[in-house]
């Protein structure tokens, strides 16, 4: 493991014990009776970072993130695959509008080309877009497949972070056979120009490093076959990123101006102003049927609780959210050009009343959603009052 080289950039205070209060700390305490139940109660094992740009630095402020304890991070992991995904493009001196296709006769037969959303050839710039937009399972999927866990894992791990990217998503949590997991797919990607690149399907050697606690969780789960089984569910074999970590590569990613080159994702300017452009779109952007969806559909923050859907004009959010078994997470880049406000936040919130995993029994709506929706709230409210 390379040194922790973003330290030197990004600057970590603790909201728990400083005194006088940070920033973060001030926030939390303007919050409503329920937020603060919902704050203080051990079972939703909430972490928070807050991002604050001061000058030309990012100082993270938090309140009990612990990076060896497990959470799920669920579709969270989408967009370091996505970035890995637009830096692969970048190395390879190609567009992302160039097509992808899949075509396995390995471990995991697989013939992918044609993108049935936007009926047209599968793109990378349309993986990305369906990733931050709607979360679409099928995307991260073909981007998994296409650069491999390898690829994606290392990419963080060369600039000081450690990720535990290892599976692909569904619906279910055994939809996959896990060989499935351990080889990219036979690839061809064709640029624009019609050149084809070739990537042969690998067998894939990454190991996570990352020793976690509390890897085996609640009261019991439901199996493939629909049962129940009274014994805690094992997620060591899961997805995992620090919170830190997960907030720090979007920080690399959108704001490059903020860090030396050497831990940024190296995106040219083009780029960099394709990634904007990409990840201010909302549902209504894309084609049916996701264009009925509402506007804040995966936006937490400040909108998450909003009944009619509404993004307030004039705020953009950068983001990717995820919920899976309890765990409702976003990691967020919110900007207010009219005010001069910017900053980062990222939260994580359990919500599992039950202790049974994988029965779709979660606490979403009634616990989660608002507690992130007043969260983003505050620390706006806080950006404000500077």
């Amino acid at each position: 493991m390379k040194p922790y080289f973003l330290l030197a950039f990004v600057v970590y205070i603790s909201g728990c014990s400083q005194a006088p209060k940070s920033p973060l700390e001030i926030a939390l305490s303007k919050g409503s009776s329920g937020f603060q139940e919902t704050l203080k109660n051990p079972s939703h094992e909430i972490q928070i970072v807050y991002g604050e740009i001061v000058s030309d630095s990012i100082v993270h402020h938090t309140y009990s993130v612990d990076k060896q304890k497990f959470f799920y991070p669920a579709s969270t992991v989408k967009m370091p695959v996505a970035f890995a995904a637009i830096k692969k493009a970048e190395e390879l001196g190609i567009s992302l509008d160039s097509r992808i296709i899949i075509d396995s006769t390995g471990i995991y037969p697989t013939n992918k080309s044609y993108d049935s959303t936007f009926r047209d050839s599968i793109r990378i710039s349309s993986l990305v877009k369906k990733i931050f937009t709607v979360s679409d399972n099928e995307a991260y999927n073909t981007l998994y497949g296409w650069l491999g866990k390898d690829y994606i894992n290392e990419t963080f791990e060369s600039i000081g972070l450690q990720t535990r990217i290892v599976h692909q998503l569904s619906e279910s949590a055994f939809s996959f056979d896990p060989k499935s997991n351990e080889y990219s797919r036979k690839a061809r990607v064709i640029t624009t120009s019609n050149d084809t690149i070739y990537q042969r399907e690998e067998q894939q050697n990454f190991s996570p490093s990352l020793q976690l606690i509390s890897e085996q969780k609640g009261a019991g789960f439901v199996d493939s076959t629909g049962q129940v089984i009274d014994r805690p569910f094992d997620f060591s074999s899961k997805n995992h990123i620090a919170l830190e970590d997960l907030l720090t590569i979007l920080e690399v990613s959108v704001r490059q101006d903020l860090f030396p080159a050497s831990v940024t994702m190296g995106y040219s300017q083009k780029t960099q102003e394709q990634v904007y452009e990409i990840m201010e779109m909302l549902p209504k952007d894309l084609p049916a049927p996701y264009d009925s969806l509402k506007d804040n559909y995966v936006k937490f923050f400040m909108f998450g609780n909003d009944e009619k859907g509404d993004v307030k004009e004039g705020i953009k959010v950068y983001n990717k959210v995820g919920w899976a078994y309890g765990y409702l997470l976003d990691v967020a880049y919110i900007v207010d050009e009219e005010n001069d406000i910017s900053f980062f936040l990222a939260a994580v919130i359990h919500v599992n009343d039950n202790q049974i995993y994988n029965d779709g029994i979660y606490e979403y709506e009634e616990i989660g959603l608002p507690f992130l929706d007043e969260l983003g709230d505050l620390v706006y409210a806080y950006e404000l009052t500077k």
